[in-house]
Parts: structure tokens; C-alpha cells; sequence
């Protein structure tokens, strides 16, 4: 579902011009927590993230993700959160990491088109959203836009 090295997005000139070289080089701090069901999605989110110089954590449900984020909330600067899982689902578990800190950033992963998505999210604090399957450069994008301070160039 996702590309395996940075080939895919750097391989054709990119259209449009602007910071794209900018982008490209844009290196993250922090931890983020992935919150999906789905090993590989969370396997390729790693390394993608690792790249950017984030150190990454996982979790298989939202379940497991609220545990996780009750323990290490003070080093997370941001979760991806998928919205259809098992025994706690990304709406559910997006609740409960608001109640434990109410200003954690949370961008919502979904294969879902994003006002599907996001229609129940409206007005309570989330993040962003990409869209699954995402390519590096469009996670990096996003986590550019959510984490302007807490990261550099």
C-alpha cells in the first residue's frame, strides 16, 4: 500500500514549483504514536516516520492506544489514528486521549474520503486527516502543517 523508499515521491520533477526541496529534507522530533489494526500500515508508518527522526510507537487498537498514550503522553507530539478498529474504534479511542490530555494532536488516518471521515469529528480538536493509502511525502506534508514548533528543518 505504501511506497518502500522515497524513489515514488522524488522520482518525476514535481509540479508547481515552491518548498518542495524544502519539504523533502524535513526532519521531525518527538514521538508519534500509530494506532492501526493493520500490521503493515503500522510497520510502513514506522519506517516512514523514522525517517522524518521521529521515534515511533504502535498500537493494534484504540484500546491499547489509550493505555499507551496514559503511560507516555508526555513524550507523544502527535498520534495517527485509524477510524475502523477492533474493540475501540478511532472515534472512541480519539475521545479518550482528548479526556487524558486535551490538546494532543491527533490526525485521523482512514481509507475513507475525508468528509466521510471527519463528518463526526467536526468541532472537537482534530488534527488533520490523510487519507490511506498515504505516501511519505504527504505524511510529512501534514505533520509539517500539525507540528510547525516542535520540530526543525
Amino acid at each position: 500500500l505504501f511506497p518502500a523508499n522515497e524513489l515514488a515521491e522524488n522520482g518525476a520533477a514535481p509540479a508547481g514549483g515552491g518548498d518542495e526541496g524544502v519539504a523533502a529534507k524535513w526532519q521531525g522530533e518527538g514521538t508519534v504514536l500509530i494506532v492501526d489494526d493493520e500490521e503493515s500500515v503500522c510497520a510502513m508508518g514506522r519506517q516512514m516516520l523514522e525517517r522524518m527522526g521521529f521515534t515511533v510507537l504502535t498500537a493494534a487498537d484504540g484500546r491499547e492506544a489509550v493505555e499507551i498514550f496514559r503511560e507516555r503522553a508526555d513524550e507523544i507530539v502527535c498520534v495517527l489514528l485509524d477510524l475502523t478498529m477492533p474493540h475501540m474504534d478511532g472515534e472512541e479511542a480519539f475521545r479518550e486521549l482528548r479526556r487524558i490530555q486535551p490538546d494532543v494532536k491527533v490526525i485521523l488516518c482512514s481509507g475513507y474520503n475525508s468528509q466521510t471521515a471527519t463528518q463526526r469529528f467536526t468541532g472537537k480538536g482534530l488534527a488533520g486527516f490523510i487519507q490511506k493509502p498515504y505516501t511519505m511525502a504527504v505524511l510529512r506534508e501534514k505533520l509539517r502543517e500539525v507540528l510547525p514548533n516542535g520540530t526543525h528543518n
